[in-house]
């Protein structure tokens, strides 16, 4: 929704002159041609440059289309090879008696008129400066925009468009005396390294190290014999930092025991049921009782750490829908889809047979009674059989005497089982017996077990329950935390002289409230700040003295602009709102701004909380901040 700007006149007598500009191609000076491997010069720079060791000083340059420049005294430049691109770092130091070299992002770039072409510019006095404009990749697709500046005090400035990247060649970032000098090894430019001699470099492949500079002004500024290198303009960004209320979890829940022992103890003889409901389960304690497979059950063909999939006669209902088949895991879990089989969702071992909280995370819905069993030691299976008891199909999976894996092997049989009802969509986990012996080697050999429900995909952690005292319990949707993010990135065009681009600013997981009683609406408000960010945000509940909103973070410093984006929810409750602005003149390169959001609720909400803003009947939740950081196109 497009709104007022009014508020912003005032907003912006805030704003003080902002840091260096980034690349701006609105004026790069007068044009030195176009080609592919050319050479153009020697061009008076109009100034006198220093560079320790390389001699000189130097007043002249040589520009080649791909990339880099070479320094003279006002002859030609030695060792300027037509043909010399980013794939191999020794071109930077050259052979003996090589000319300095200066390459802003030395690669097989292609300049070609009359978009591509290459110009100098040395109107501002003790500054000169050469710009690629528009130059392309060899048979690549992408504009690039390049400026290398030479000032006389020795100081370097490499320039770059926002978006810049290497398509598919090498690319070359560095400044070198030449000269057949040893190449040092390589630095990283983004994360501001001193060297200690002539050459400064980094190089940058597609498939190997992405090029980073995109958007942003890296500074040489000299430093004995080599050079202390620095961000000295950031890319135009929306940077969101720290986090909103509430996030609360209420959709997984487990219990979590050390040992073999501790699980047989509180599990042996019990059983827990999850009942559906419109967005989740009812769990309740108790309700099972182990039914025995009979001589009609099936073995499944599991080895250790292993999965195999089984489809019931009659899918079976979950999470709104419903999964034809079902995937069984040897370590005591069954999911509705394949995902969850050894993968990266559990973190840091990236194993299936380790237990953790990280199975809230796992991509698709299961029932997990989690530990590292080993059906191919001892007699025991994993069996499934098929029954219609009464009005309902049943499918049990019945761990049937399953050992723990061990080394060395020790008799450690458990037995337990999940009944799926295939008509209501119940699940009921009843453990039998299971071992109470340990490998005696965790945690190489983990001993451990987590008994609980995740529905797919990511979740937040409630922590471990003690099932048996904790439960009745319902899952539901977990509450997410007001978020706030923007785009596009925050460009000024024309040089400095135009609007910034239209950006739109969307708050996200947007609570339906509405003081009129509306439906359908969420009451939210961004509120803008030019004095900077809280780190870490400071608690509502505390700042600064407690005005209703324990757990709700402060991320700005000030607040000196409230812009309403109170209306009709997209996507309904827990949706999204939005804003757009295009910031009028003045804005400064660099400058930076800092917003956050604020959505009103009914007091008391979300359950068990206590959120109630002082002298009004209403709560209130904040979102992350969001840093917005202005450069030119």
């Amino acid at each position: 929704m497009q709104r007022s700007l009014a508020f912003v006149t005032s907003f912006l007598l805030f704003v003080a002159a902002a840091a260096a500009q980034c690349l701006s191609v609105a004026s790069p000076g007068s044009t030195l041609g176009s080609g592919d491997e050319t050479l153009f010069g020697p061009v008076a720079m109009g100034i006198s440059f220093p560079m320790a060791g390389a001699g000189g000083p130097f007043t002249h340059c040589v520009v080649n289309t791909n990339g880099v420049l070479y320094l003279t005294t006002g002859g030609a430049a030695v060792d300027a090879n037509l043909f010399q691109w980013g794939d191999t770092p020794s071109i930077l130091s050259g052979a003996a008696g090589a000319s300095p070299r200066i390459a802003p992002f030395l690669a097989d770039l292609v300049t070609t008129g009359p978009a591509g072409f290459v110009a100098i510019d040395t109107t501002v006095p003790g500054r000169c400066a050469v710009t690629w404009v528009q130059a392309k990749e060899f048979l690549g697709a992408a504009t690039k925009n390049v400026r290398a500046e030479l000032f006389s005090s020795g100081e370097i400035r490499f320039s770059y468009a926002a978006g810049l990247t290497c398509e598919s060649l090498p690319a070359l970032v560095g400044v070198s005396i030449g000269n057949a000098t040893a190449l040092p090894a390589a630095s990283d430019l983004s994360a501001a390294p001193l060297t200690a001699t002539g050459i400064t470099w980094q190089q940058f492949d597609p498939a190997l190290v992405p090029f980073d500079l995109g958007g942003t002004t890296i500074a040489f500024t000299p430093s004995g014999a080599g050079y202390q290198v620095a961000t000295v303009c950031e890319a135009a960004s929306h940077q969101a930092y720290g986090a909103g209320c509430y996030a609360i979890a209420r959709e997984s829940f487990y219990q979590s025991f050390p040992t073999a022992a501790a699980a047989a103890a509180a599990l042996n003889g019990q059983s827990m049921r999850l009942q559906p409901t419109a967005n989740g389960y009812s769990v309740t304690w108790g309700g099972g009782s182990y039914v025995a497979p009979t001589i009609a059950a099936v073995a499944l063909p599991l080895g250790d750490d292993d999965q195999t999939v089984i489809t019931p006669t009659i899918p079976f209902p979950v999470g709104g829908g419903a999964a034809t088949q079902l995937f069984v895991h040897a370590n005591g879990f069954v999911s509705t889809a394949s995902g969850n089989d050894d993968g990266p969702w559990n973190p840091p071992s990236l194993t299936d047979y380790t237990p953790s909280a990280q199975f809230r995370n796992a991509p698709a819905t299961a029932f997990w009674s989690w530990h590292d069993y080993d059906p191919t030691s001892g007699i025991g299976r994993v069996k499934r059989e098929q029954a219609v008891v009464g009005p309902d199909t049943i499918l049990y999976v019945t761990w049937d005497a399953v050992e723990s894996y061990a080394v060395p092997e020790t008799a450690n049989p458990s037995t337990f089982q999940f009944q799926f009802n295939l008509t209501t969509g119940s699940v009921t986990y009843v453990w039998q017996n299971l071992t109470a012996i340990g490998t005696g080697q965790s945690p190489t050999f983990p001993e451990s077990h987590l008994i609980g429900f995740s529905p797919g995909g990511a979740s937040f952690d409630p922590g471990s329950i003690t099932l048996a005292t904790a439960l009745p319990l319902t899952t539901t949707p977990d509450l997410l935390p007001l978020v706030l993010s923007a785009s596009p990135a925050p460009i000024i065009s024309g040089g400095g002289t135009g609007p910034a681009a239209l950006c739109t600013y969307t708050v996200g997981n947007v609570p339906e409230f509405d003081p009129t009683g509306l439906p359908g609406i969420g009451a939210c408000t961004l509120v803008w700040s030019v004095a900077g960010a809280i780190p870490g945000g400071v608690d509502l509940g505390t700042f600064p003295t407690d005005i209703g909103m324990p757990g709700c973070p402060l991320h700005v410093l000030s607040a000196d602009a409230f812009v309403d984006i109170s209306g009709p929810i997209v996507g309904g409750a827990g949706g999204t709102r939005s804003f757009s602005i295009a910031m009028p003149q003045p804005l400064t390169p660099g400058l930076e701004f800092f917003v956050q959001a604020l959505s009103l609720l009914p007091a008391g909400t979300p359950a068990g909380g206590s959120n109630n803003l002082v002298g009004t009947p209403y709560g209130a939740r904040t979102s992350n901040g969001l840093e917005i950081h202005y450069q030119l196109f």
